[in-house]
This record gives C-alpha cells, structure tokens and sequence, in this order.
C-alpha cells in the first residue's frame, strides 16, 4: 500500500520551486523593503526582484531564501531575523514561497554588483500601505501543438478549452518599476500587515 504519512507535497508537473525573501531594514516603525535590480545578464534582465531563487534538493524553502540573500546581497543568514511565511504564490508553471525577515547589517555602500544583481535600493513599506498596486486584467487563451490529439477527447477541436484572466499588479509611481510577481508578493505582505493591524 502506497505510504504517504508524513510526506510533504509538492506541486504536480514540471513546477520550479523558488523561495524569496521581503527583507525589512531601518529603524522599527519605519521600515524599508529591500529590492534587487536584475543584472542585464540574466533572465528577465533589469527587472526588479526580491533575494531569493530556486530551491535545491536537501534544504528548505527557508533555507534557500536565506541562501540566495547572502549570495545575492552578501547578507549573512545569522544576521536575518526570520519573522515568518507568507502565502505561497502558484503560477506560470512555478511556485514561490515568500518569507519575511528583518535585519540590522544593512549598509547599502557595502553591496557590490555581482553576476546576478545590478544594484540594490529599498521602498518604505508606508508607500506600500497608502499605494496599493493597480491591476491590469489579460485575458489568456489556451494554445495547443498542431499534433494533440483532438480526436481523443470530447467535442475534439470545438473543445471548450476556455480563456482565464491573468491579473498583473503594477506600482506605477516606483522606479524602478516595481511589478508582476514581485508586486503580487508585496501586496499579500501589506494586505497581512494590515489584518493584522485591525
């Protein structure tokens, strides 16, 4: 018989699996999120991001959010204060776990540019409260290879596959551009401060 207690699941496919960190710097009550600036030599060049990236086989989403900081920022792990998870974001065949983490080595002049990251900068988080992102809705329609099998299901090539809308936050009045999934897990950070704050 199949054993499954105690397993952990994991997305089904061909899912990516990526950790990153909303790391708050400054002065309590008057924090700062700190965001990276891709390097022009990686993919999705010059976008803005938070520390984080794949998670490797052995070591926990905590553990790679935590990793990819320090070898993104130079940040050591022992210096982060690790607050705790947020929800977990499933989309375009990947999904990212986001943890919050405060810390108190942050000196901006000290960050070299690296393989992966042009530059650093950071947004309080007060912009974040009185600036929610504004969402543009994309309808997404399904296109299949020329050779599925239509035949093989009902209603073959009148299938009604659908379309679904895809909805991408923007924080218009930041540059650079803060968007996309980065702007999605920022936006369930502030919309968890402020239950939290009622």
């Amino acid at each position: 018989m199949i054993k499954l207690k105690n397993r952990k699941p994991v997305p089904l496919g061909n899912a990516g699996i990526f950790a990153v960190l909303i790391l708050l710097v400054g002065e309590e009550g008057r924090e700062e999120i700190l965001f990276e600036k891709r390097s022009l030599n990686i993919r999705q060049p010059g976008e803005v991001s938070l520390p984080g990236g794949r998670v490797e086989a052995g070591e926990s989403y905590e553990e790679a959010a935590l990793r990819e900081t320090k070898e993104e920022i130079g940040i050591d792990p022992s210096k982060i204060e690790i607050l705790g998870e947020l929800d977990y974001l499933v989309a375009s065949n990947r999904m990212i776990r986001s943890f919050v983490g405060r810390t108190e080595d942050f000196d901006q002049n000290k960050f070299r540019q690296n393989d992966e990251v042009e530059s650093i900068f950071t947004v309080p988080v007060k912009y974040f409260l009185e600036n929610p992102p504004k969402n543009y809705n994309t309808p997404m329609r399904i296109q299949l290879q020329d050779d599925f099998p239509y035949e093989r299901i009902p209603s073959g090539k009148d299938y009604p596959f659908g379309e679904y809308v895809h909805s991408v936050p923007l924080y218009l009045d930041t540059d650079p551009l803060i968007w996309g999934f980065t702007a999605r897990i920022v936006d369930g950070f502030i919309k968890r401060l402020e239950v939290e704050s009622c």
